[in-house]
């Protein structure tokens, strides 16, 4: 491989060129089988997606641009999966994705770029496109929620495009669509739809300030009929039918994650859903029957205090109601995606049900954290055939119903009860999510994984188990390694490493734990972790700066200015340290050759691809 001589500019990273790339993907598919690797997923929230265009303060995986991000991940950190967190509708006020609806899709994460395109049969036009709402974000690095829900907002562009698409004739392509995607998805659509109806009528999303006959219209199973039938009549300020209107937004949401998973396919990459334990007011408005009355979903946080989450299901209705609404969440989700991955899996195997507690007011008591506060329920459900009943019986049975392997189920197995239910799920084929932060001598190394022992976290073969250096709730790698939040001497010790240079380089220690995901089967990072930033999604238990962001749309430059920093995940190396590892710390023809691009990849130099091109082969 011969490169021309570097023209002086100023810049601090080194991007592959052309030519290199090619021999480096050549390389990566080397030494991922002399590895045995299978899946290498980053994690990403569709918010944190950079927009080059037309943005509206909020990323979509269903973008343009979420495809060359893929791309890019995949090329450069071997990224052949990614896990996108949940993807349910939220608002403005209850921003968290992990208290969104567990059927309906987000409106706020549909690219109205594509309502332009001929196959929405022009719903939006390029006029439309350059409206305020579109162009008057100033900070792209950060999710503006306001703009997302004000009053011009998503919202009113999709009812513009609703205006049009109620002019299509009956028999248009995209109208056989929707009448199509109604039936296949009757169990939800409808009902979801009209929550909004009666959020409409009643001037609230809150259903706990809804009149009783609204509050509890599916009281019983089948609902009020009467009152159905009148709010099949709502119409919004617009003076849109709300549950069409609703339908339609879900059509839409549903063609282009359709539409965006076929993309990532193409590529190379599986998407994985984020199935949160959780259900939203929705879902239990629509499901009354399935759930326990006035009782939560929660954890044991010290001090006969439990913090609660949301609607707990009624766990004595696992062969009826119950059992029904799990099966068709879990079977639109692997309907939708690749695999799936189970928030909080433990609460399927052995929950924690809590009550919440209340003031004078009846309203809930939260702590100075925020936690909702709630006492126990004793006893505690008890799922049969040893806790594994649902994700056999349940889980495992949708996930055949469409033909996904047991491998794609990663099931979250961190804090909570997750010690006792790693008996029910470490054979049943499904994967185990866990984590390498704060790695001891008893917990969060692939060495203590996948050696011999009594404790439960041992004895676990490869393909097992997915790990990554943290999750969605850690501080960033870059922080965690600042703040000497990590154990490094152990990682020292089972990748061959100086213990010493660990302690002392960020660096050294940055790599090292990008290493050690690499010498097993599968494995996974955060975005921000992969480019090498210091932000991170969500700090539990705090109210500000939550979800917000958001990669650089020029997020190649950033990655090769971090790596030069020492920061981010330097694939070359990684694969390097991983197989030296495994050969007691010797290295090889192909651990030379790796070593050669994680060297290019630290250098100074030019900072994408195409500038690589461009000055360093004249091209």
């Amino acid at each position: 491989m011969k490169i021309a001589n570097l023209r002086p500019m100023v810049s601090f990273g080194r991007a592959l060129t052309s030519i290199e790339k090619e021999e480096f993907q050549k390389l990566q598919k080397k030494a991922r089988k002399e590895l045995n690797i299978d899946k290498t997923a980053a994690t990403i929230f569709d918010f944190s997606v950079p927009s080059s265009k037309n943005d509206t303060g909020i990323g979509t995986s269903f973008s343009k641009d979420a495809q060359e991000l893929g791309a890019f991940l995949k090329s450069m950190a071997g990224v052949n999966a990614i896990q996108l967190q949940p993807q349910g509708q939220i608002s403005n006020y209850i921003r968290s994705p992990y208290s969104g609806t567990g059927f309906s899709l987000g409106m706020h994460i549909i690219d109205l770029n594509k309502l332009a395109d001929d196959d929405y049969e022009n719903l939006l036009s390029e006029k439309d496109l350059k409206t305020s709402y579109m162009h008057r974000v100033q900070n792209h690095d950060s999710v503006d929620y306001d703009n997302v829900f004000s009053t011009d907002g998503q919202k009113a562009m999709l009812q513009k495009a609703y205006k049009r698409f109620l002019k299509l004739d009956s028999s248009s392509p995209l109208k056989q669509e929707y009448e199509s995607f109604k039936k296949e998805n009757s169990y939800w659509l409808e009902n979801d739809a009209l929550f909004e109806a009666a959020a409409v009528a009643n001037n609230s999303s809150d259903m706990e300030t809804w009149p009783d006959i609204d509050k509890y219209l599916f009281d019983k199973k089948d609902g009020n009929a009467e009152r159905i039938a009148q709010l099949k009549y709502v119409t919004d300020d617009k003076g849109n039918n709300v549950v069409d209107f609703e339908e339609f937004v879900q059509f839409i949401a549903d063609k282009q994650q359709k539409q965006s998973k076929k993309e990532f396919n193409e590529q190379g990459i599986d998407i994985y859903g984020d199935c949160q334990i959780g259900f939203s007011q929705k879902d239990l408005w629509a499901h009354r029957s399935a759930f326990k009355s006035k009782y939560e979903f929660g954890c044991d946080i010290g001090n006969n205090n439990y913090s609660c989450w949301s609607p707990a299901i009624n766990f004595d209705k696992l062969n009826s109601d119950a059992g029904e609404l799990l099966y068709n969440k879990f079977n639109l989700f692997f309907k939708r995606y690749n695999g799936v991955r189970i928030d909080a899996a433990w609460q399927l195997i052995k929950p924690k049900i809590c009550k919440p507690i209340v003031g004078n007011d009846k309203k809930p008591i939260y702590d100075t954290k925020g936690n909702k506060l709630g006492s126990e329920l004793n006893p505690q459900p008890v799922i049969p055939d040893n806790g594994q009943k649902i994700i056999k019986d349940i889980v495992l049975r949708a996930a055949d119903n469409n033909k996904v392997p047991h491998d794609k189920v990663f099931l979250e197995l961190l804090g909570g009860n997750s010690y006792d239910a790693l008996d029910a799920v470490k054979h049943l084929g499904a994967t185990l999510i866990h984590i390498t932060r704060y790695a001891s001598d008893n917990w969060g190394r692939v060495k203590y994984y996948e050696s011999h022992g009594n404790n439960k976290y041992q004895n676990m073969r490869p393909g097992q188990y997915i790990i990554g250096p943290g999750t969605h709730d850690d501080d960033s790698l870059v922080d965690r390694i600042k703040y000497k939040q990590l154990n490094l001497n152990n990682l020292a010790s089972d990748l061959h490493l100086n213990k010493q240079e660990l302690n002392d380089s960020p660096a050294a220690a940055s790599s090292a734990v990008f290493a050690e995901l690499f010498t097993t089967k599968n494995q996974f990072a955060t975005l921000p972790d992969i480019l090498g930033s210091e932000r991170r999604f969500n700090t539990p238990n705090t109210k500000e700066g939550n979800w917000i962001y958001r990669a650089p749309v020029d997020f190649e430059r950033e990655y090769f200015q971090n790596l030069n920093k020492g920061m981010g995940l330097n694939i070359a190396d990684a694969y390097s340290k991983a197989l030296k590892a495994k050969n007691h710390g010797h290295s090889s023809s192909l651990t030379q050759k790796l070593d050669k691009f994680a060297q290019i990849l630290k250098e100074d130099g030019p900072m994408t691809t195409k500038d690589a091109d461009k000055f360093l082969l004249n091209a």
